[in-house]
């Protein structure tokens, strides 16, 4: 379900300029401290969205036996006397979401991180995982890609651990005494294919049905094994009790933290395992609040998007609602703004999803539900999930939002240091893959994305009781934001990036940090085919394409291999021109300048417009309503180009050429996918195929960017 509720703006219809508004409150938007704020919707507002696909555990229950040796898992989280809510019934309910029910036996093979190179490994050392159960760490691939790489090698059933490799002891102090993760605690999670498709499995909600949207069937992005979440303490015996009756060596990258050498089995433990969930159609309730812009109601009206999710796995205190309590101090700070007067420029959309944690829901929901009207109106969607889980800030963004984010960034203080955040922070921007709610606005609906956090250091994982009953408010407290300033910035970092784009002439969408951006995207394709980058998937494929193409021409071909990237090569050096062009630049510089445009407006409505007091035309420095218009749908344009409305290969939801998250990685971004997985599956002629793909829509991006130069016209200098 939508509720919505719409702030009213001032009593004043104008859009203020930076000089009256902007620059008063755009240092800290008067966040100052965390307030507690309440959020108000109208019941009269709440109707139901659509019925989504749920799941929740009614029992569950994992046993071993070994020779004389019989274990049963507890699958359940210790109460800590300092953790005031860690005595829930909820820290009994550790489950997979979409596991189907089912009871199964077999010998335990332990597949480390379950990518499909950790399954060749296997495959060359004799394991077979075929009517076996197995057991994977988290790290690496996400959770419900270990399942699909395992249910489609012939497992029956999947054991995920969290190994203290990634989290627990061997990165640090475990929690109480630090910020990383006990023995017993389980990490909860989805196991959908989110590769695959994004959104609710069935799309209940939908008058298009999954094979419709995603290309697969609803059985296809979910598993058909039973599948359940476990602690390494719990794990520990299992991994104990596994033989290597191959006699061969596993590889060394299979050993994780526990104090024993990791075996691969299969056996001698042989494992029951018995899973009781109940899936069943439910509904779901996002939450948005508008502020209308100066347009908003009319064909020219434009938005910007920010979301979070709320539901949480157990508590939440990090994810989602270090997040959520950002998002509810941005709308009061955007409400002490419109008391003053102000009102923005571009419509502002605050939304709060649900369902995140099962598979990216509510977003999904909304977004394939208001395709068109998102695709008209919204020049950026700005994400904040996890918004405090450390104190170093982590930034994943669209090329287009790279320079209003660093312009942000360098406006705010780090409140450890007292310096800039821009002095602290490490100036690293990663692309983005999935794993929120940016999903559906960048993957399907070309829409300039970011994701903001502040994380743990160099750390494997973001923090260390990740979806379990220990991410909860004494956790928060003790260990990781006490007192609630890195909220404070990222509620001021958040708000900054929201109010430039909502605020300024010209939307602030940079192409220069996207051309360069194509150029290391290339190079991504390159090193890919070289071996020199390459993750989960990787095995014999450069082999057999440079097999395969030895018969093609090399010249432009990838470092002697064969694949030719000139076509797309060309693509990007005429993007690159496009968007360094002196006249783009130029018509930027003019049309953002507000002082001059107040002046012309001034004299226009004075009857001065410069060719005997006609209003409708003016110098061709100043830029008018029509010309203003013309560069900022320009600009707006250029991520929507990058979509191909076939899809990727096997993958026709995800839509965005430059990147999606990785077949076998599921939070991770591949770059130029299409081309990057042909080549780790081994098909140069698809590969090749997608080159021409991505060509034609970086050469599209070329036509939209371009398209801010006006008609040629005998008149056309003096239109405005």
């Amino acid at each position: 379900m939508c509720a919505g509720i719409i702030l009213p703006p001032s009593k004043s219809t104008h859009a203020h300029t930076k000089d009256d508004v902007f620059f008063q409150h755009s240092r800290t938007l008067n966040i100052s401290s965390l307030t507690r704020t309440s959020c108000y919707t109208s019941t009269r507002g709440h109707a139901p969205f659509g019925q989504v696909l749920l799941a929740y555990p009614v029992n569950r229950s994992v046993s071993m036996r070994a020779g004389d040796t019989i274990f049963s898992a507890s699958l359940s989280e210790g109460e800590l006397p300092n953790d005031a809510t860690s005595g829930s019934r909820w820290r009994n309910m550790t489950f997979n979401a979409y596991s189907p029910s089912g009871q199964v036996e077999g010998d335990l093979v332990y597949a480390n991180y379950g990518s499909p190179d950790d399954f060749d490994a296997l495959a060359k050392m004799g394991v077979s995982v075929e009517n076996k159960i197995v057991i994977m760490r988290y790290g690496s691939t996400f959770r419900g890609l270990k399942v699909m790489n395992a249910e489609r090698r012939g497992a029956i059933g999947v054991v995920i651990y969290s190994d203290p490799m990634e989290d627990g002891y061997a990165v640090g102090k475990t929690y109480p005494d630090g910020p990383w993760r006990p023995a017993d605690s389980v990490q909860r999670g989805s196991v959908q294919f989110n590769s695959l498709c994004a959104g609710d499995p069935a799309r209940l909600y939908s008058n298009q049905s999954t094979l419709e949207l995603c290309g697969f069937e609803m059985q296809d992005v979910i598993p058909k094994i039973p599948v359940l979440p476990m602690s390494w303490a719990d794990a520990l015996p299992l991994l104990q009790h596994l033989s290597n009756p191959s006699g061969v060596t596993p590889p060394a990258d299979f050993q994780g933290g526990l104090p024993l050498v990791y075996q691969t089995g299969p056996g001698p433990a042989r494992v029951s395992l018995d899973v009781n969930n109940d899936i069943h159609p439910g509904v779901i309730h996002n939450i948005y609040a508008t502020i209308p812009g100066v347009d908003y109601g009319t064909p020219d009206d434009r938005m910007v998007v920010l979301g979070n999710h709320r539901d949480a796995w157990v508590f939440g205190a990090v994810d989602p609602n270090s997040g959520t309590a950002a998002l509810l101090e941005v709308s009061r700070a955007f409400g002490t703004l419109l008391r003053e007067g102000w009102r923005p420029r571009r419509t502002i959309v605050l939304c709060s999803w649900d369902g995140e944690e099962y598979g990216l829901l509510g977003s999904t929901a909304w977004g394939e539900t208001h395709a068109s009207f998102l695709s008209d109106k919204a020049v950026a969607y700005l994400n904040v999930d996890v918004g405090v889980s450390g104190q170093n800030l982590s930034v994943h963004v669209s090329g287009l939002l790279s320079d209003v984010v660093r312009g942000a960034i360098q406006a705010v203080t780090d409140p450890a240091s007292g310096k800039p955040l821009s002095e602290v922070w490490d100036g690293v921007m990663g692309d983005l893959g999935s794993g929120s709610d940016y999903t559906v606005f960048l993957d399907r609906l070309g829409i300039p994305s970011l994701d903001l956090s502040f994380r743990q250091g160099n750390a494997p994982t973001s923090y260390g009781v990740y979806h379990s009953v220990y991410d909860s408010f004494s956790y928060m407290q003790q260990q990781i934001d006490p007192d609630f300033k890195y909220h404070v910035v990222q509620a001021q970092l958040w708000g900054l990036i929201a109010l430039r784009l909502a605020s300024e002439r010209v939307v602030p969408l940079a192409p220069v940090p996207l051309a360069l951006d194509l150029h290391r995207y290339i190079a991504y394709i390159q090193a890919l085919f070289d071996g020199t980058q390459c993750a989960g998937q990787c095995t014999h494929i450069h082999t057999r394409v440079r097999k395969s193409a030895s018969s093609r021409r090399q010249h432009s071909m990838v470092r002697g291999g064969g694949l030719d990237l000139s076509p797309l090569q060309d693509a990007v050096a005429r993007f690159e021109g496009a968007a360094m062009d002196a006249a783009l630049a130029r018509e930027i510089a003019i049309c953002s300048e507000e002082r001059v445009q107040k002046r012309w407006q001034r004299a226009r409505g004075a009857g001065v417009g410069g060719l005997n007091g006609v209003r409708r035309v003016a110098p061709p420095e100043v830029c008018g309503p029509k010309r203003l218009k013309r560069l900022n749908e320009a600009l707006r344009l250029v991520e929507r180009a990058f979509l191909d409305e076939a899809g990727l290969p096997s993958r026709k939801w995800f839509r965005h050429v430059l990147q999606a998250p990785g077949l076998y990685l599921g939070y991770g971004a591949d770059l130029f996918p299409g081309i990057c997985q042909a080549i780790r599956d081994g098909n140069l002629v698809l590969a090749q195929e997608q080159v021409g793909v991505c060509s034609s829509r970086v050469l599209a991006a070329v036509t939209a960017l371009n398209s801010w130069m006006p008609l040629p016209s005998a008149h056309s200098s003096l239109v405005v």
